[in-house]
């Protein structure tokens, strides 16, 4: 039998930089279906519940997905929640992972359901390098540390044998130093060790994940519904700000147009196809100019020739600058960017009704106006001192496979 090895798991360390960036948990759970560790935590059923259990194929995906669910969740009047991520590895054995900073998988009040009768390792790294490494064995904590080698091994002190079989891993102390420069590979490498479970590349580039809403210690997922609809005037900001929020789920064609200022760079236009969540189609005259794929893989047009590209191109658009106008303020709740009663100004983009609103400065301190579709809630127009954004000919629903997403 192979011993796996930090250099096993070196393929992750892109995700280090981009899909870790805010910080991951992970667990192994060996011997239960991703199913079972969603019944056993408490989820909702996806057949009963579709408001709390979502599909994404990747961890690319899985990042955008949780902060979705997270925010349709708190929408829907759901109490204290964590919103996680299961992927079936060979069937009967589960990946449970969490991303933007959550540490799901290492507390173990919350992972106690799915502890008894099996070894279950889980990891963490926070975006401030905080770290944690815990193995369980039937119930019982067997050994814990960080993956930095910042404070001792607690519990079994054969683990340390194991960490220097796999490496990578960070120890500190009086006869041995190792800095943990791939403390991350070492503990999927690690957790690989003492459950047999080998997480895959396929896996995180590509296999598919669910992502559901689990309620916290001792809790159930109550959902606090009122007992008939509200009908809220369709100009105020709460009705416009919940139709943006549905939109983001519904596939898009059309034209996108972004004017500067004269005497600038000049102004350009785009056909795109764009794809909840990441899936994005742009064309200019010549032809297809770039792609991206669920995973978030990118091509990108040179001397006419779709190339596989991470980076080193330019885009005179970026459509998502619009279609995900919620970015522009990081900091705050969409919702409550506004005064929930404020109405919106009646205008026309393009053919299309829309309401348009007075927007608070943005991160970059810029005030503006977004103008929002009246039937979807799709932002059409987008404008501020810099530059105005705005959409013409839009089609909303159209049918795209993915790989209309995927170049050559």
């Amino acid at each position: 039998m192979t011993v796996p090895t930090y250099h096993d798991y070196l393929w992750l360390q892109p995700y280090l930089d981009k899909r870790f960036a805010f910080g991951y948990c992970a667990a192994v759970i060996p011997g239960r279906s991703p199913a079972e560790v969603l019944s056993l935590l408490g989820a909702a059923s996806s057949h009963s519940d579709s408001d709390v259990h979502l599909e994404a194929v990747g961890v690319a995906e899985v990042g955008e997905v949780e902060l979705d669910l997270a925010d349709q969740a708190v929408a829907s009047g759901l109490g204290s929640l964590h919103v996680i991520a299961v992927a079936a590895i060979d069937g009967d054995d589960t990946l449970l992972i969490q991303l933007n900073g959550g540490s799901f998988a290492v507390t173990e009040a919350l992972m106690r359901p799915l502890l008894p009768d099996r070894e279950v390792v889980a990891h963490s790294l926070s975006v401030n390098a905080d770290s944690q490494f815990i193995w369980w064995s039937n119930c019982e904590r067997v050994a814990a540390f960080e993956l930095f080698g910042s404070g001792p091994v607690i519990g079994d002190e054969r683990v340390v044998d194991l960490i220097w079989e796999v490496g990578g891993i960070g120890i500190d102390d009086d006869a041995l130093n190792e800095p943990g420069e791939h403390a991350m590979e070492g503990a999927f490498a690690l957790a690989e060790r003492i459950t047999g479970v080998a997480v895959t590349a396929e896996l995180f580039e590509a296999g598919p994940f669910t992502v559901a809403v689990v309620p916290g210690e001792g809790r159930t997922l109550q959902v606090d519904r009122p007992a008939a609809p509200i009908q809220n005037p369709p100009s105020q900001w709460r009705e416009v700000a919940r139709r943006y929020k549905a939109a983001e789920r519904i596939p898009l064609h059309g034209m996108m147009f972004k004017e500067r200022p004269p005497g600038g760079r000049p102004s350009a236009e785009l056909e795109f196809w764009f794809k909840p969540r990441t899936c994005i189609r742009l064309a200019d005259d010549e032809g297809v100019l770039f792609l991206q794929n669920r995973q978030k893989q990118t091509w990108f047009r040179t001397d006419g020739v779709l190339e596989v590209r991470s980076g080193g191109y330019g885009l005179d658009i970026h459509i998502t600058q619009l279609l995900q106008i919620h970015r522009t303020w990081p900091d705050a709740r969409f919702a409550d960017l506004l005064p929930p009663d404020t109405a919106g100004r009646a205008v026309e983009v393009n053919g299309r009704r829309a309401w348009e609103f007075e927007m608070p400065p943005d991160w970059a301190g810029l005030d503006s106006t977004v103008a929002f579709d009246e039937e979807t809630g799709i932002p059409l127009r987008w404008k501020n001192k810099t530059c105005t954004h705005e959409i013409s000919e839009l089609e909303t629903g159209i049918d795209m496979g993915d790989g209309f997403f995927t170049g050559p």
